[in-house]
Order: structure tokens, then C-alpha cells, then sequence
């Protein structure tokens, strides 16, 4: 399975809750699409994954995602800003 993610900043937090991902699933690739380049520490988390940087990540995403699909690969596609531990938020 392949993992696509779009956010506009790539952070530690992300790459935490797409690794807990990977470990629950078969995940053999991991694409990220984002606005700004990563800090190089989140760099060296993220060292396995393509970071691909772009003025819109979610439509460049779903691009992606499409020609993936096409070619009958298994993709799943996620917002990071409601992905792991960011999903978990104080609503009141």
C-alpha cells in the first residue's frame, strides 16, 4: 500500500503518527506533499519518505493518488491536519 499525505508544513508530529501508521499497516511507500520544506530534523525523521514541495499539496495529491490507482496499486490518501495525534483535538 502506498501512503499519501498532504499538509502545508511537514512536522515531527506528522511523521510520529504516519510511523504508527506504518507499523499497523503495509505501508510500502510514503509520498508527502507540502507547501514548505521541512526542518532538517523532521528531514532526518522522515529520511525513507518523498517529500514532494508544491504550491497546492491536497490537488497535487490527488493526482498522485489517481495515477497511482491507475496503474493498480493500492493508495490510500490522508490530510495530515487531521491525522494522528493532530485528529486528537480539544473541541470545546
Amino acid at each position: 500500500m502506498i501512503f499519501i499525505g498532504y499538509t502545508q508544513k511537514l512536522g515531527r508530529v506528522d511523521v510520529n503518527g504516519i510511523e504508527k501508521y506504518r507499523k499497523n499497516n503495509d505501508v510500502e511507500r510514503v509520498i508527502i506533499f507540502c507547501r514548505e520544506e521541512p526542518v532538517e530534523k523532521v528531514k532526518g525523521l522522515a529520511k525513507d519518505y518523498e517529500i514532494v514541495i508544491t504550491d497546492s499539496p491536497r490537488k497535487e495529491a490527488k493526482v498522485k493518488a489517481r495515477e497511482l490507482k491507475r496503474e493498480g496499486k493500492t493508495v490510500e490518501i490522508f490530510d495530515l491536519q487531521d491525522f494522528g495525534e493532530r485528529a486528537i483535538r480539544d473541541v470545546c
